[in-house]
């Protein structure tokens, strides 16, 4: 977890001129708009629940049946 201090240094020195007009609920609507962004990113890199067991089978299974195919063309030729 990065520390509060780091972020608000990080913050007013980097970010501060960009920032420093926004107050009130537009700030708080930009803060959404930041944080939605980065889960966005984060999301790119989590494992995916949707994917089931049995999706992942049907793949296996899929690719050997092509492997077997074309293993059974190669040796035809």
């Amino acid at each position: 977890m990065v520390k509060k201090y780091n972020i608000r240094h990080h913050y007013e020195t980097l970010h501060a001129e960009r920032y420093r007009g926004l107050q009130g609920q537009p700030r708080r609507e930009k803060v959404k708009k930041l944080i939605a962004g980065l889960k966005k990113q984060q999301s790119v890199f989590t494992n995916r629940p949707d994917i089931s067991a049995a999706d992942v089978k049907a793949s296996y299974l899929t690719a050997n049946d092509i492997a077997t195919l074309q293993k059974s063309c190669v040796l035809r030729s």
